[in-house]
């Protein structure tokens, strides 16, 4: 306890101040003891004279005979004894004590050496001096006398008083030095509490600011670093978890691109290995493979879904590219889909599949036309290859306030709900076999997921009661439209 004591600021402020007030009260009261009887002295000598050169100038201007006045009050001012007699030695006037004297008492009478002054004020205890008076009508004697016993007294009182005022100093020293290390103290002991909690990154309390001192303003600095501290430190925090962020983004990201560069490997190993198998027998004409005219055909067909296939990895690669960028331009979106339905027009008739258009015309756009076209028409392609014989597809593009809607619907088609979010996944095909023929290559929807996200134009695949919707939401005159459900 006594060495955390000394070594607390509470403690070292209160020691030092504890000690200097004894200190101080006892040089003080050693000054008043050891200083006092000589100042006294000098200063009743000089105030004596003082008062003497005063008598001196009113004594010039009245005689001896109209005096007694003027040097009874001087005796009774300075406390003093005063004899004046003439050069002879007569007594012209006395105190009353002296009052039947004729001429100048003896010395010892008078109780006061001859001399003019008793010399050392340590042993004095009577000071006297004998000075020329003049008044208007002659020159006179003054024996003035002055008693220096009393202070020498109230100095022996001091000193025997000396324990019971030590003993008070002491106590009031003591309390005074505690209330001011406690005053002193406080604000420090809480600008280092703030201070600890600041170094484990807990801003949670700041330092009172009220003091307009140094320490008021060491607690404003230190709050003002805490604020900064506290405003870094969540930056910091948010950066960090964007950082998180970014990395696990980067690393699904790392995962679905080896996930899809084998899906690649795969799909790109079963044409060629059917055609290299189909080539190797007719070069060597095994069984069925004689006919050539047959199987080139049908390796031609194969590599034209290869190429296909090769097309949309290409562009679903550019894509994917960080710095890919869209040429934006600001076009007829109802032209534009009236194009894409134009293209399908044999599809359509080949499957027997009714088409219901409602196309407002001259809605504007501002997109990638190629891309944007590119999704469309996967779009559309998608709602009539999936969509069976002489079923209905509609397709309408509607101007809604501040959007267009565009909306692909076929009939007699339906999709389990949990098959939706997966038919946007690179290769994943509704038709199981995973025929080209039938099924597609499975980018369809991929590509035109990752179009759409560019452009950041909201979708939705969703079933109806007669069918499989597809809703597209666009900005019109080129604004954005909020990612909301179309």
């Amino acid at each position: 306890m006594v060495t955390k004591l000394r070594q607390g600021i509470t403690g070292k402020i209160f020691l030092i101040t504890s000690l200097l007030l004894c200190v101080s009260a006892l040089l003080i009261f050693s000054l008043f003891y050891f200083l006092l009887p000589s100042y006294y002295y000098q200063y009743k000598i000089n105030r004596l004279e003082n008062g003497f050169r005063e008598l001196k100038i009113e004594a010039a201007t009245i005689p001896i005979a109209n005096a007694q006045k003027t040097l009874d009050q001087f005796a009774h001012t300075y406390n003093a004894g005063l004899v004046v007699a003439d050069l002879e030695g007569r007594v012209v006037y006395r105190p009353p004590v002296y009052i039947q004297l004729k001429q100048l008492p003896d010395a010892s009478a008078l109780g006061i050496p001859q001399e003019s002054d008793t010399g050392d004020p340590e042993t004095a205890r009577v000071y006297t001096a004998e000075k020329p008076l003049t008044f208007a009508d002659g020159t006179y004697i003054a024996f003035i006398s002055v008693t220096l016993q009393p202070i020498e007294e109230a100095s022996d009182a001091i000193f025997m008083f000396m324990p019971y005022v030590g003993l008070i100093i002491l106590l009031v020293s003591l309390g005074g030095a505690f209330l001011y290390a406690k005053i002193i103290s406080q604000p420090l002991l809480s600008i280092n509490r703030v201070a600890k909690r600041m170094a484990r990154l807990d801003f949670s309390e700041r330092c009172v600011e009220g003091a307009q001192d140094e320490i008021g303003e060491l607690s404003r600095s230190l709050n003002d670093l805490a604020r900064n501290l506290e405003a870094a430190m969540a930056d910091l925090t948010k950066a960090n978890a964007k950082l998180k962020g970014d990395i696990q983004r980067e690393r699904e990201q790392e995962a679905k691109r080896r996930e899809f560069l084998a899906t690649i490997s795969h799909e790109l190993k079963s044409p060629i290995t059917a055609v290299m198998g189909q080539l190797e027998g007719m070069i060597h004409k095994i069984g069925a493979y004689r006919d050539r005219d047959k199987y080139l055909q049908r390796s031609y067909a194969i590599m034209q879904e290869l190429r296909e296939l090769v097309n949309e990895i290409l562009e679903l690669s550019k894509l994917e590219m960080v710095d890919f960028g869209l040429k934006q331009e600001t076009f007829s979106l109802s032209e534009m889909i009236e194009g894409v339905i134009k293209r399908f027009d044999y599809f359509r008739n080949d499957r027997r599949i009714q088409l219901h258009t409602d196309i407002q015309p001259s809605l504007q756009v501002k997109a990638d036309r190629a891309w944007l076209e590119k999704a469309v028409s996967n779009v559309i392609d998608n709602a009539m290859k999936y969509a069976p014989e002489e079923a209905t597809v509609s397709i309408s593009l509607t101007g809604e306030g501040d959007h267009l809607l565009l909306k692909v619907q076929n009939t007699g088609s339906h999709i389990d709900e949990a098959e939706i979010d997966r038919l946007f996944q690179a290769f994943t095909r509704l038709e199981k076999s995973r025929n080209r023929s039938t099924g597609g290559s499975g980018l369809g929807l991929f590509i035109v997921k990752r179009i759409l996200e560019v452009h950041r134009f909201p979708y939705q695949l969703t079933n109806t009661t007669d069918g499989v919707l597809f809703s597209i939401r666009f900005p019109s005159d080129g604004q954005h439209v909020p990612p909301d459900t179309p």
